[in-house]
């Protein structure tokens, strides 16, 4: 759990985006990336990596926070 907090936390924009599914729920890439001002190829980048750790699912196009996401999120948000 440790691990996975630093990899957020080593990056803003990780960050930002585990927070917004956390407060604003299920959302696609484009929806992401217009919440948080980033450039969608960025945006794309960050969700697969958080994909990959097993932080988001992604189904149709749509990702959301799994429950170990959404674990981190709170545990980040709590710092």
């Amino acid at each position: 759990m440790d691990e996975l907090m630093g990899f957020v936390t080593g990056n803003k924009n990780r960050q930002k985006l585990l927070a917004l599914l956390g407060s604003k729920g299920e959302m696609d890439a484009a929806r992401i990336a217009k919440n948080m001002h980033v450039v969608k190829p960025s945006v794309d980048r960050i969700l697969a990596e958080l994909v990959v750790k097993e932080l988001l699912s992604e189904e149709g196009g749509v990702y959301g926070l799994t429950e170990l996401g959404t674990s981190v999120e709170r545990s980040i948000h709590a710092i």
